[in-house]
């Protein structure tokens, strides 16, 4: 006689863990031997399982094995291993408005006009790294022989000095500098930020500089 459960598809889904874990186990015990549970589920014929096996014997082996020295495994994925898996990390950026500045005077580096960043990463994460993103567009605004140096400061510190990062012939003409530098240190998590490009040119002529600033910040959730 076909065993039934007086549970609907609908109840199911509606019972708590426990309830089902219940209806489970009384429906285990309720058939004679693992040959019974194999026919009864339709997946197979009985004589895939040992003659003379009962369900104790099944589960007293599933839990000799699992308690041995494959709880030895288990142990190790939770504890060894799990730490060795890699970090998944994110990245968000933070991107602030664009500014212009037109020098004439040498000498040393003036500014090209600074910018303060706020970073805000979601709740529970962690900074891993920053990276400062400065895209300078340089005009040179006469027929005069230039060359330009770069400095790039976060939160008050030189991260890249460079000279003669273009240097322009008796001509006019433009040219587009992109800085990407290590800013990890200056940013070390939620906060306010300045960052800063300066430039020096080697003739007292108009040299115009358009700034685009951003900081990238990579990080993980704890």
């Amino acid at each position: 006689m076909p065993l039934h459960v007086p549970v609907s598809t609908t109840a199911i889904a509606d019972l708590s863990a426990e309830k089902v874990w219940a209806y489970a186990i009384r429906l285990l015990t309720s058939l004679a031997n693992p040959t019974d549970i194999i026919k009864f589920v339709g997946k197979g014929t009985g004589t895939e399982i040992p003659a003379n096996t009962s369900i104790v014997d099944l589960l007293n082996t599933l839990t000799s094995r699992l308690n041995a020295s494959r709880a030895t495994y288990l142990d190790y994925l939770n504890t060894v291993l799990n730490a060795k898996l890699p970090i998944m990390e994110l990245e968000q950026a933070y991107v602030a408005d664009e500014v212009q500045a037109t020098l004439n005077t040498t000498g040393a580096f003036l500014t090209l006009g600074s910018r303060n960043i706020t970073v805000a990463l979601p709740s529970g994460a962690s900074r891993v790294r920053a990276i400062a993103l400065a895209i300078i567009h340089i005009a040179n605004r006469t027929a005069t022989e230039q060359d330009i140096d770069i400095l790039l400061n976060v939160a008050g510190t030189p991260i890249f000095n460079q000279n003669a990062v273009v240097s322009f012939a008796a001509a006019k003409g433009a040219s587009i500098v992109t800085v990407v530098q290590d800013c990890t240190t200056q940013v070390t998590g939620d906060g306010t930020f300045s960052i800063e490009a300066q430039g020096r040119i080697s003739a007292a002529q108009n040299v115009t500089f358009t700034v685009e600033y951003a900081i990238f910040v990579q990080y993980k959730m704890s």
